[in-house]
């Protein structure tokens, strides 16, 4: 039952995420998907974007922000 249950969760979780990432611009979703989907760093996001390490933290930065507003309020909606 906890494994339907963790499962069940992680896919509704993955779904709210992919939700929420539609109100990122596409610069955001790249440095987002380059940072916590595969792993690299800021300077190899950089390098594959063709953008300042300054520009990854920025775009980072605001991407995240705008994450946590989109599932705050998907939460309390």
């Amino acid at each position: 039952d906890q494994d339907v249950e963790r499962a069940v969760d992680r896919a509704l979780t993955r779904q709210r995420l992919a939700k929420a990432m539609t109100h990122l611009t596409e610069d955001q979703r790249q440095v987002i998907l380059l940072k916590f989907i595969e792993g690299l760093s800021n300077e190899q996001a950089a390098e594959i974007l063709g953008k300042s390490i300054g520009a990854v933290k920025s775009l980072q930065h605001r991407a995240l922000a705008a994450l946590e507003r989109a599932l705050t309020a998907e939460l309390s909606g």
